[in-house]
């Protein structure tokens, strides 16, 4: 399984953002125990890092830059 490291000051920022996004309760519950985990920030479909400024921008991206740019039947086609 590959990491991401981010930086305390960058998860306390993404932290933040995420809780001025998201009502009190188990969504928010949820949301922040993914942000500390050892896998946030890695892109699920090539599995490299997911750039800390687009982060900031969609704590809640699971792809890279590159790969959420593919068309979805470019993304699906490995999985048949």
């Amino acid at each position: 399984m590959h990491h991401h490291y981010l930086t305390i000051e960058q998860r306390d920022t993404l932290e933040k953002l995420i809780r001025g996004k998201r009502a009190p309760g188990e969504q928010l519950a949820l949301d922040l125990a993914r942000l500390h985990q050892p896998d946030y920030g890695v892109c699920i479909e090539c599995g490299k890092d997911i750039g800390y400024a687009r982060l900031k921008q969609d704590p809640w991206a699971m792809h890279c830059r590159d790969c959420s740019r593919l068309p979805v039947s470019a993304k699906s086609k490995g999985d048949s």
